[in-house]
């Protein structure tokens, strides 16, 4: 069975993002920026950042539909999850979906190892 990659999975909202940004750990890398912090859900969300400096809009598309199905291939379950904020570089829109799985996968393989020195996730809202 095909895992799905529903909106209970994203990040939605500005304030979702800003709170990443604000608290995260950061991982640079050739094609992206992975900005990272717990939540405190038994599973990763994604949200992506693609400025028009990667390119037009057929670009920036083709960048979110790499990181989505990458992400989609990566996360396993989790005992605790991370809000992973995914900045995509330039280079990304032009790479294969291959490149973009293997280095997805390595971010959150150290994301994952990450765990215990970032601290415990916050309780959940409301």
């Amino acid at each position: 069975m095909r895992s799905r990659y529903g909106p209970q999975r994203r990040l939605q909202s500005a304030a979702q993002f800003d709170a990443v940004f604000k608290r995260g750990a950061r991982l640079g890398g050739r094609l992206f920026l992975v900005v990272f912090a717990p939540n405190p859900f038994p599973f990763h969300r994604l949200g992506i950042a693609a400025s028009r400096r990667i390119g037009g809009a057929v670009a920036r598309n083709r960048a979110r539909r790499l990181l989505r199905e990458s992400f989609r291939r990566a996360s396993r379950p989790a005992k605790g999850g991370f809000d992973v904020v995914v900045v995509a570089h330039r280079d990304l829109a032009a790479c294969g979906q291959a490149e973009v799985d293997s280095e997805l996968s390595e971010r959150i393989r150290r994301i994952e190892r990450s765990a215990g020195r970032i601290g415990a996730p916050a309780a959940p809202a409301g």
